[in-house]
């Protein structure tokens, strides 16, 4: 049974990490003709669009997307808490902690998408060439690196802004973890 749970939790997971990509890609406004972000597009579309007929945006909110992403999200804590504790099948507090797996999830990505940035430029370093992957990873995550590169420059060819950020997201998932306890570490 536990291949059962850890099938269903990465499955729901990866949902959440799409539908949450989908999100930041329209938040920062990423080149749309990049492969990746078209996969990303037509992967999520057949849900988000009819989807939107019934929930139009609010100016730049798009209510349908995140709807679909608070969906998601409470599948995932009814599934983890009823596989995991066998309580009932529907607590109202799932409706809060849904938001704590948006969190949690939104974190996670971030981490991933800086390290994979990280791991390309040094790829890139030595390939001399500019990819798809390498433009869009630095459309996603220059809004977390900017600011912070703002206050502390590279010292010559090393840029720390990368690592205050993973610090400070690491510092915010132990945080969480102090302050939620059980829940966060099942999430």
């Amino acid at each position: 049974m536990t291949s059962l749970f850890f099938l269903g939790k990465t499955l729901l997971t990866i949902c959440l990490y799409i539908v949450i990509l989908r999100l930041w890609m329209q938040m920062v406004r990423v080149n749309f003709y990049n492969p990746f972000t078209q996969f990303i597009i037509r992967i999520t579309q057949p849900i988000i669009g009819p989807l939107r007929h019934i929930i139009p945006s609010v100016g730049r909110f798009d209510s349908a997307t995140w709807t679909v992403l608070y969906i998601i999200a409470l599948i995932k804590v009814i599934f983890i808490f009823n596989f995991v504790t066998n309580a009932s099948f529907w607590n109202l507090s799932y409706l809060w902690i849904a938001f704590l797996a948006i969190l949690q999830a939104v974190g996670t990505l971030l981490f991933w998408l800086l390290l994979f940035r990280a791991i390309l430029s040094w790829v890139m370093a030595l390939n001399q060439r500019p990819s798809y992957a390498d433009d869009l990873l630095a459309q996603l995550t220059e809004p977390l690196i900017a600011p912070i590169r703002r206050i502390i420059p590279p010292i010559g060819m090393i840029d720390i802004s990368f690592m205050i950020v993973v610090f400070i997201l690491f510092f915010l998932n132990m945080f969480a973890k102090d302050l939620f306890g059980l829940v966060w570490i099942l999430l």
